[in-house]
């Protein structure tokens, strides 16, 4: 029967494992008629317990120390070795002994002599402990903490060698839906985050599968107890689990994903390669069906049948489908992008990044017809420096470059979110304030002014000065056009140049 647990609070972050075993109990069972040793050389909390080896199976322990004399001989041994798949170091008296168990005894685990147990059985404890850890992170996904494709091929390998008669067992396979357009959209760090959410999903409803494992990029599989119609409704569950969540990329905002589903039954086939190409047939034709589906290897031999081809005909087409709509998406991507930096470009001043003048004056127009269409105020700053060629004379152009940029940055940290700032041209700077009234406009315009002369300006030569700006401020009365608004601000410059400079005039 399909096993599988829904509202269950599930956490197997392999580095909080590793890191409890620290500072918890290791378990050791100590299957021997020997005393429990009294060494105490290690930096690990052992916790003895002495058992029969016919209660191992009964009890929870981490690792297991066992006597060959125990067995009955050295088949005995290895048959119980076999079923217990945790750390185990073998006790040993002779030579020959030692030598059968080798025979078959795994890397990663260690044998003991009867006469170094006092001083060594401590230390071959710790290396079993840490080489069968070392071995299980060799078959864990670093990303996402589950089995990687290494594991999954081997445990495949053998479900499809194995001799015994097993149960039925689906195979699912589940690709991202688009994921290279989400890399390409908000970066490496997003696409890593979803990864790591979807196998925790998988991990969470997937308690009773025999494997989950991301089996490379953005596909993971699961081996699950059931026939391929169990699999298949187990796969519409997890997609739809995937569909609804929310990937939350900060406070405010998040991302929806889908993935496209594959379901065979693993019996039936000869080898592993048969059945990676049936899957990633069912893959393609979910994904071609218009992704987000889930397909089984019945209902591909359907599709391949009702269009009179060779089923690898039909998968080559459902391939060549969906390679091409990739393509396109990722063309109509990057011209966007390029796009988007070319109007970048055309609309912002290249020296201090600010909007330029032809995107004043075209969006200034705008704002005149918005403020009389919808009855509002209007407010604009024109802003001169002071004494600007001066410090070109003194400093050199480079200096007055900074110091451009430096007063740009100045001017839109102490403007508001819906207040633009654009360069008018040379030392010359107009800020735009949409349903504002001429006393608030004046308010910021004082507020820029004090932060703009409390700001030091250092030269390429080490020199320091400060920068001073003459500012007018008007509001939109009855101009009909951009001409006149531009020509009532730039006579307040002129009149806060006359009357001394670092002031405003409105």
């Amino acid at each position: 029967m399909l096993n599988f647990k829904l509202d269950t609070d599930y956490d197997q972050s392999l580095k909080l494992e590793l890191m409890n075993q620290q500072v918890k109990s290791i378990r050791v069972a100590w299957c021997s008629l020997l005393d429990l040793p009294r060494s105490k050389i290690t930096h690990l909390n052992f916790e003895w317990i002495k058992i029969d080896i016919t209660d191992l199976s009964e009890i929870n322990v981490d690792v297991v120390v066992l006597d060959i004399k125990t067995c009955e001989n050295s088949e005995k041994a290895k048959h119980i070795y076999n079923n217990i798949h945790l750390p185990t170091v073998f006790i040993v008296d002779t030579i020959e002994q030692e030598s059968a168990v080798l025979c078959w005894l795994e890397a990663g685990d260690e044998t003991c002599q009867y006469d170094a147990i006092e001083q060594q059985i401590v230390l071959r404890l710790q290396r079993s402990i840490w080489h069968n850890q070392q071995k299980h992170l060799f078959n864990l996904d670093k990303l996402t903490g589950i089995a990687n494709f290494r594991k999954f091929n081997d445990y495949v390998i053998q479900l499809l060698t194995s001799n015994e008669e097993v149960e039925p067992i689906s195979l699912i396979y589940l690709d991202i839906d688009r994921f290279k357009f989400i890399n390409d959209s908000h970066g490496h760090t997003v696409g890593d985050y979803i990864l790591q959410e979807i196998g925790q999903i998988l991990q969470k409803y997937s308690l009773g599968a025999g494997i989950v494992a991301r089996t490379g990029g953005d596909k993971f599989a699961i081996c699950l107890r059931g026939s391929i119609e169990q699999g298949k409704a187990f796969a519409e569950f997890l997609r739809n689990q995937i569909q609804t969540h929310q990937f939350q990329l900060d406070a405010i905002s998040c991302i929806h994903v889908t993935a496209s589903f594959g379901v065979v039954a693993m019996p039936g086939h000869s080898s592993v390669e048969q059945l990676w190409q049936e899957i990633n047939q069912c893959v393609y034709a979910a994904k071609q069906k218009g992704r987000n589906q889930v397909v089984t290897s019945e209902e591909f031999d359907a599709i391949a049948n009702a269009s009179g081809q060779d089923k690898l005909i039909t998968d080559f087409e459902h391939r060549i489908r969906v390679t091409a709509e990739r393509m396109i998406n990722e063309m109509v991507l990057k011209a966007s992008r390029l796009a988007n930096k070319y109007r970048t470009e055309a609309e912002h001043d290249g020296l201090t990044e600010v909007f330029n003048r032809r995107y004043l004056d075209r969006l200034l127009s705008r704002e005149i017809e918005k403020c009389y269409k919808h009855k509002q105020k209007l407010t604009i700053l024109l802003l001169d420096l002071d004494h600007f060629g001066e410090v070109n004379r003194t400093y050199g152009f480079p200096t007055g470059d900074q110091a451009l940029r430096t007063a740009a940055q100045i001017f839109q940290t102490n403007v508001r979110a819906g207040d633009w700032v654009a360069r008018y041209g040379g030392e010359e700077f107009c800020i735009v304030m949409s349903n504002t009234d001429l006393q608030t406009g004046c308010q910021i315009a004082e507020r820029i002014r004090q932060a703009l002369s409390q700001q030091i300006v250092t030269a390429y030569n080490g020199q320091q000065f400060r920068l001073t700006t003459s500012i007018g401020v008007v509001e939109l009365i009855d101009e009909k056009n951009l001409v006149s608004l531009l020509q009532r601000v730039s006579d307040q410059v002129r009149k806060a140049k006359t009357n001394g400079r670092n002031q405003i005039c409105f």
